[in-house]
């Protein structure tokens, strides 16, 4: 595993080194800015505000600077043939890799995940990403994401603009379309003349109009083009009242677990993905003759000193 350190870090250490500055940056920004806020300033730092950026985008760069070129520089510029050609296959040369770049990716986003910015957000929903484990999460995902487009593409800007799209395409789908839902939601009712109590700091998800059984009902055919729906509704008797559909706050915990259990799970499979793939070598893997490179060596130049000493003898 020593050689594994030193030969990443040889070939990786200027990623390396600046995703950490990175890392280290929002930390210390988001930091600064939540003991700004604890002074009583109302507004955030110009340097808050960036390291909220770097929280969303350093998932896709470990994907883009890391992950991307791991494989997909080695097959473009045909240097596998050494790098997998000697003692070291490559199933133990991407598992030794991804080992150690995997560990630092997980450190360094459980760094960019230490500050939101504001004192006592943490548990607010806007705040959702603001968390080391979601960002270890995150970074584990673009890693994984970014090998597997680049044993697929071969080229090392196909795999970067491909990861970029992908890993931005699955942050959307899972923050719109599945993160509201990890559990079910909670619903809060009120007849007509009560008002709706939703919980301070709920992450509120759509209501409706409730029937004589508490059941939700849609809008009656007469009242779809009223402007007040629900002076329509209330005078046509479609319905009793309304309802909410909420997301308490404190499930945010919760429901940060589970979106780094998804991505945890998103990573295990593309790396086994990438590592079947690579099994079975599908044109990349070294032949027999490029295992024996070592032996075989290049024919000396003819030099004029050499053609004299041979002229001589």
């Amino acid at each position: 595993m020593s050689a594994f350190l030193w030969l990443t870090w040889r070939q990786h250490r200027w990623s390396i080194a600046g995703a950490a500055l990175l890392a280290l940056f929002a930390a210390y920004a988001l930091l600064r800015a939540e003991a700004w806020a604890a002074a009583g300033y109302d507004s955030m730092p110009m340097a808050g505000f960036y390291g909220l950026m770097v929280q969303l985008i350093f998932g896709g760069m470990i994907g883009v600077f890391w992950g991307a070129p791991l494989i997909s520089r080695e097959l473009e510029e045909r240097t596998y043939f050494v790098a997998w050609g000697q003692d070291v296959t490559p199933v133990d040369w991407l598992r030794g890799k991804a080992i150690v770049l995997g560990v630092l990716a997980a450190v360094l986003g459980v760094v960019v995940g230490l500050g939101d910015g504001h004192v006592g957000s943490q548990l607010a929903w806007s705040a959702f990403e603001s968390h080391p484990v979601v960002q270890m999460g995150y970074a584990l995902f673009g890693l994984a994401l970014g090998v597997f487009i680049g044993l697929l593409t071969r080229h090392v800007v196909a795999a970067i603009a491909a990861t970029l799209v992908v890993y931005t395409f699955s942050r959307m789908l899972l923050s719109v379309l599945l993160r509201d839902h990890y559990l079910p939601v909670a619903r809060v009712i009120s007849r007509w003349e009560n008002t709706p109590d939703i919980p301070r700091g709920a992450l509120e998800l759509g209501g409706g109009f409730v029937g004589k059984d508490l059941s939700p009902v849609s809008v009656s055919d007469a009242c779809e083009k009223h402007v007040n729906l629900n002076t329509c509704m209330r005078n046509t008797g479609s319905a009793v009242g309304t309802y909410v559909d909420y997301q308490p706050v404190e499930r945010i915990t919760a429901f940060r677990f589970i979106e780094f259990g998804v991505f945890a799970l998103l990573t295990g499979v593309l790396f086994y993905l990438t590592f079947r793939l690579l099994r079975r070598g599908g044109g990349w893997k070294p032949s027999r003759s490029h295992r024996r490179i070592s032996s075989v060596t290049e024919p000396v130049q003819s030099t004029p000193a050499v053609a004299a000493a041979q002229a001589e003898g």
